[in-house]
């Protein structure tokens, strides 16, 4: 069937070149599906038959990013792309890349080493889809099926059964019956997903509309190696916020719950998050199992304790929506000792020095949390002096 498809000028140019020179030339995966569901690519991908070192004698500006396997990053008419050769691919000793590439000069060859079927098409520069797996049909009903045996596709590439998972939440699309079969056998075989590619796939997950397949996934046993228990309860996830930290806050908290994990950070320092989701979700994590305050005061005393992320994380986590912290915030109150109207050296000045300094700054801060109208100098500069002839 013929696709019609806007790619930039680049990328047409650059299939029109291979093409000039005899090269058979693609958009093939992801963009192809973007396109079929009517989305626009975040990228743009090409394959061909054209030989690595041919695409780099072809285009004067190439990077070599994996062309052990075939790819050549190709920067032509204001255009990036990934050019990959047309191959065939064996052996996966380590679960995640061949250990042999052989080229071909058959699309449906390269076609074939695909994951799923709808990221196994291409589509030619005269608009002719190229579908040889039943892709289309597979978009149409909504359904994430691996092109051809599911567990010989999951033992080539462990992290694919990540993948099943994660397409299925973007999508709204189910994973194939026998897909699933194979990932619940295959689950041991996660062990071999390096953790930083795990977390990847999972941060997807997590952002997608359907961030609850968190517990399918789970029950799965493909966070066997992180997770003590497979039954995690995640159906209140896809009610938060599609943000990063607050969702990566409610799986937290759903594992605490579940007593899957017993150390969130832990947790998270093991999937190889940045040391700032680790410490923010962490808190707000904990924050959110406990009762959680309701009143303007109370939010004031979490942000001095703990800052506005975490609050803001465990608030929306906690059931308690994000709009009362959120208001506190656009409002200016004064929730830390920075906010103050006086500083240490006001104290110092009056003979205040060592730890004393912060901790009469936060008693002032204390006060001023209740009586908001009593931040100004004066008042403040005031009420110190009567604290310290009471001291």
């Amino acid at each position: 069937m013929e696709l019609q498809m806007t790619p930039p000028e680049g990328i047409r140019a650059m299939m029109e070149r291979l093409n000039r020179e005899g090269f058979q030339a693609c958009l093939v995966g992801g963009c192809v599906r973007d396109a079929l569901l009517g989305r626009v690519p975040n990228d743009w991908d090409l394959c061909t038959s054209a030989l690595p070192e041919q695409v780099e004698l072809l285009f004067d500006r190439t990077v070599p990013t994996g062309i052990r396997h075939g790819t050549v990053t190709v920067f032509y008419g204001g255009a990036q792309a990934e050019v990959t050769t047309f191959r065939r691919e064996s052996g996966y000793s380590d679960h995640r890349r061949p250990d042999s590439v052989v080229f071909t000069d058959s699309l449906e060859t390269d076609l074939a080493r695909r994951d799923f079927t709808i990221n196994a098409m291409a589509l030619d520069a005269h608009g002719v889809l190229h579908d040889p797996f039943g892709g289309q049909a597979d978009l149409a009903a909504g359904v994430v099926r691996c092109v051809g045996d599911p567990e010989r596709r999951f033992r080539e590439d462990a992290l694919r059964m990540f993948r099943a998972l994660r397409f299925a939440a973007q999508l709204g699309f189910a994973v194939d019956p026998a897909a699933l079969d194979a990932i619940g056998e295959l689950a041991p075989e996660a062990r071999f997903v390096a953790p930083e590619r795990i977390h990847a796939e999972l941060d997807k997950l997590l952002l997608s509309p359907r961030p609850e397949l968190l517990e399918q996934l789970i029950a799965l046993g493909l966070l066997d190696g992180y997770a003590a228990a497979r039954e995690v309860p995640c159906a209140g996830l896809s009610a938060l916020p599609p943000e990063h930290l607050i969702r990566w806050t409610g799986a937290c908290a759903a594992l605490r719950r579940a007593g899957a994990v017993s150390d969130t950070a832990a947790f998270l320092r093991a999937l190889r998050l940045d040391a700032h989701t680790v410490r923010v979700c962490s808190a707000a994590a904990e924050l959110a199992l406990n009762p959680f305050p309701d009143t303007v005061p109370g939010i004031k005393r979490l942000l001095a304790g703990y800052g506005a992320e975490t609050v803001r994380c465990a608030a929306a986590c906690a059931g308690q929506g994000t709009a009362l912290v959120d208001g506190v915030l656009a409002s200016g109150a004064c929730y830390d000792t920075a906010h103050l109207a006086v500083t240490g050296a006001d104290l110092t000045a009056r003979g205040v020095t060592g730890p004393a300094v912060g901790q009469v700054l936060h008693r002032l801060l204390d006060h001023v949390i209740d009586c908001p109208a009593d931040n100004d100098r004066g008042v403040l500069l005031k009420f110190l002096e009567e604290e310290l002839e009471h001291d």
